[in-house]
């Protein structure tokens, strides 16, 4: 049986790319920014990392970076090794792949220096619990766009394909009570796909896969200017946020 992960990791968008490079695709630029030659060598697109089904908090953003040298699953790793990976990729698998959730694991078994997003994410979460979070536990992230480019390479054009494909099912998956939308292109995506007014940085609760949650608005880690809740929200909007988490 195919699950959601490996659905998304396997996306049938990306074989289609790869098997017809000649053809015309809303997906084609992304996935030919990687330099792999061949199906099997290709990083898989990342369906999320942690816990979704457990984690109070979902981060979104745009699309996932990417790297020459972590160790990162390719097309031709098994589904069972796909799948730990990313659902134990903070912690509790075969491997650690994010350490202390903010080091990646690299190709030579050594880890990367802290990476600034998702220190920016652990930071945010710290803030909405107030206390020492736990990464992949206390919050998971997944983006509108799966495959991994540099600089959002290809993203827009393959936004609208892979949100109607996938956006909707994570977060019916996703056990989030809180989902944090990071950055201008998730937050257009989300405004479409849920019919959100463009002024409001706090929305909801909306059901979404049998769940209430709560989708809140905060700049990408990577934009100028001040990122936290309490400087984008107003004092009681970030009270219910933390309220609606216990």
């Amino acid at each position: 049986m195919t699950t959601l992960l490996n659905e998304i990791a396997h996306c049938p968008h990306v074989n289609f790319c790869i098997q017809n490079p000649s053809v015309d695709h809303p997906c084609r630029e992304i996935v030919f920014s990687q330099s792999s030659s061949t199906l099997n060598e290709y990083q898989v697109p990342e369906p999320w990392s942690g816990c979704i089904e457990q984690a109070p908090i979902l981060f979104l953003s745009s699309n996932p970076s990417i790297s020459s040298v972590e160790d990162y699953p390719r097309w031709s790793w098994s589904d069972d090794a796909i799948d730990d990976f990313f659902n134990n990729r903070f912690g509790g698998g075969r491997k650690v792949g994010i350490k202390d959730g903010i080091k990646s694991l690299q190709k030579d078994g050594t880890y990367s220096g802290g990476v600034n997003f998702w220190s920016a994410v652990r930071q945010r979460a710290a803030e909405l619990f107030q206390r020492n979070v736990t990464p992949g536990i206390d919050y998971a992230i997944t983006e509108i766009v799966h495959c991994k480019s540099v600089k959002e390479i290809g993203v827009k054009e393959a936004q609208n394909q892979c949100v109607q494909s996938y956006l909707q099912k994570v977060l019916q998956m996703a056990a989030a009570r809180v989902v944090v939308v990071l950055g201008e292109r998730a937050k257009k995506a989300m405004q479409d796909e849920f019919n959100i007014p463009k002024d409001v940085s706090l929305f909801g609760p909306i059901a979404i896969g049998g769940r209430e949650k709560l989708i809140t608005f905060l700049p990408h880690p990577s934009a100028f200017g001040i990122k936290k809740f309490a400087n984008c929200l107003k004092y009681d909007e970030l009270e219910s946020l933390r309220a609606f988490l216990r």
